[in-house]
């Protein structure tokens, strides 16, 4: 078996509140049944210039029902980052629980899937800058499908400067340290 992670960046936030929000939604977890198994007490914070950074502890489980919930409890944007399996990262990114972008580098990994599902999955560069008060153009390249060219291609990075090649699930990494939320736990 993989590596299943996730974390959470959200901008603009302080560390107490982002626990108060990770506290709300683990209470409302036993409440409604739906298992997410999220310790908060378990869960590794890092606060950065741009907000704070969340490691979600190992046996939660969630994605976009998590993020939805957390950012609702927040009452603004975050951003849900998770590495599948070892196979491929993704990212939700969601605005007081309503999804605005979704990014999947192999949106096809479980089954073929309906072009306009896929564009779907495709991620939305400019929407992500604004969010993060970044340049377009330093992120841009990360939001690609990794087609048989890319995942067979040695050492293509998104970037010169990463350290992580394009086809690597830690690819998310580099991303988000180009968010301004590095990867340093």
């Amino acid at each position: 078996m993989g590596l299943f992670l996730q974390t959470v960046i959200v901008p603009g936030c302080g560390e107490e509140q982002v626990r108060n929000a990770l506290e709300t939604v683990a209470k409302s977890d036993t409440d409604s049944g739906i298992p997410m198994e999220l310790d908060p007490a378990q869960c590794r914070y890092q606060v950065h210039e741009k907000g704070v950074g969340v490691l979600l502890n190992e046996d939660c489980i969630g994605f976009e029902d998590l993020a939805s919930q957390l950012s609702k409890a927040i009452g603004g944007p975050l951003m849900l980052l998770y590495i599948y399996d070892g196979d491929y990262w993704g990212y939700f990114l969601l605005d007081n629980g309503t999804v605005m972008d979704m990014f999947n580098p192999v949106p096809d990994y479980f089954e073929e899937l309906p072009e306009e599902e896929m564009e779907e999955l495709k991620g939305n560069a400019q929407l992500v800058a604004e969010y993060f008060r970044v340049d377009r153009a330093s992120i841009e390249n990360y939001l690609v499908r990794w087609t048989d060219e890319i995942l067979e291609a040695e050492e293509q990075k998104a970037y010169e400067e990463d350290e992580f090649e394009m086809g690597s699930d830690w690819q998310m990494a580099d991303f988000m340290g180009r968010l301004g939320f590095p990867y340093e736990w």
